[in-house]
């Protein structure tokens, strides 16, 4: 690019200008580039980019990498780490500053790799993840079971042809994933989200079929981890390694070997469950049996010990009829004593009724009432008792038994 005056004269960059060169001649060179060092410095604000120093002994550079691209990292890196960077090499126009923007970061070197693995793991067994009191039991004879996988593995294959031998009428559902390489562990996310969201699922398969200790890298990373661990119903992890224990393996619910332990260990063998519930079959009707004859035999027990109840009637009339008597008996005894008391107490009336004694020759003798009538004009006339209520020459009235009379009297005795 050339910049001239009017007279010929060759004019200056700008700022701008130059820093647009620089861009596009970086850009056009180094747009891919692949730079191992050391990092000096790490950070990762709430924005979720990463800035971050790439040193080695003889230079340094600036670099970023965008927020997208840092939820892929496998680990997570801190200053002092070891590590390989892909990007393109830019310019950063504010400040004029060459830097690199990354698009992965993986440890440099084994040391490096499993310095980044222990860590992770040690942080995420600090928040629980791992512990074996939030593992939850298999369901003993689950309806539908999802399998995470890749579909083209063997793991698949050997998965599909246990559940079908040891329990033909299982459901089986596929969610299929790639098991490494980039973008593996974007895609096993996904796949158990998918199962997740679908809900049918009662346990889940999640692995890949045998290979080296470096294919278990997606297996490794943070976020399958969590998505295992937060898995709303039991995982089995079978990433197929007997030595090598992924971190899958520490937050699922069970660890199996291989797939084909994995599918062993999540449905029980049809053959042997129809012979057991054959056997259940047996105890219970022979339980039944016993429990029969045993009450049988109690019935027929106290059958014996019954009485006729035609005997048991008749002797209950008896009884009836004997109570009969006796409260006959008792009612004409209780009869003829209340006749007897009343002709007693009849006898006493009779003995204190004045009639009686007027009959016996004895009056009585009253003095005329206030008004001078006597008994006969109808006058109630005072009762005499005593001869000194009397005077001489006074009428009084007598009472006998039949009639009566009025007398004066003549003289009075006292004694």
């Amino acid at each position: 690019m050339e910049f001239a005056a009017a007279d010929g004269e060759e004019l200056p960059l700008s700022v701008g200008e130059l820093i647009g060169l620089l861009q596009i001649t970086l850009e056009e060179n180094y747009s891919s580039v692949l730079v191992a060092g050391e990092l000096t410095s790490f950070s990762k604000p709430m924005s979720g980019h990463c800035y971050f120093t790439l040193s080695d002994a003889d230079a340094a550079i600036d670099g970023v990498m965008w927020r997208g691209d840092a939820r892929r990292l496998s680990f997570k890196p801190e200053t002092g780490d070891q590590v390989v960077c892909r990007g393109r090499i830019g310019v950063y126009p504010k400040q004029g500053r060459m830097q690199l923007y990354a698009v992965a970061m993986k440890p440099l070197g084994e040391g490096a790799a499993q310095k980044a693995f222990e860590r992770l793991k040690r942080r995420l067994a600090g928040e629980g993840l791992f512990d074996e009191c939030r593992k939850r039991r298999l369901p003993f004879l689950p309806r539908t079971v999802g399998i995470v996988t890749s579909r083209s593995g063997a793991a698949l294959h050997d998965i599909l042809t246990t559940l079908a031998r040891r329990f033909p009428p299982l459901r089986v559902v596929l969610a299929p994933a790639t098991v490494q390489g980039d973008g593996a562990a974007d895609e096993i996310v996904a796949a158990l989200a998918d199962l997740a969201a679908w809900g049918g699922a009662d346990v889940v398969i999640v692995g890949r079929g045998g290979g080296a200790a470096e294919d278990l890298a997606a297996f490794n990373e943070e976020k399958v981890v969590r998505a295992v661990a937060a898995f709303p119903v039991p995982v089995v992890s079978a990433v197929g390694h007997e030595v090598d224990v992924s971190l899958c393996d520490l937050a699922a619910d069970h660890r199996a070997a291989t797939p084909t332990a994995a599918a062993e260990a999540v449905v029980p063998l049809y053959v042997e469950l129809d012979e057991q519930l054959s056997q259940l079959e047996q105890r219970l009707l022979a339980a039944a049996r016993r429990g029969i004859d045993y009450r049988r035999q109690r019935v027929a027990a106290v059958r014996g010990r019954l009485r006729d109840p035609a005997l048991s009637v008749a002797a209950l009339r008896q009884s009836v009829d004997t109570m009969g008597r006796r409260l006959e008996r008792s009612l004409s005894q209780r009869h003829r004593g209340a006749q007897m008391r009343l002709a007693a107490a009849e006898s006493k009336l009779h003995a204190l009724n004045p009639s009686a004694v007027l009959d016996r020759g004895y009056a009585l003798v009253r003095r005329f009432d206030r008004s001078g009538r006597g008994l006969g004009d109808g006058g109630e006339g005072s009762l005499v008792r005593s001869a000194g209520e009397i005077e001489r020459g006074e009428e009084l009235q007598l009472r006998f038994s039949r009639g009566g009379a009025d007398v004066r009297v003549l003289e009075v005795h006292d004694d």
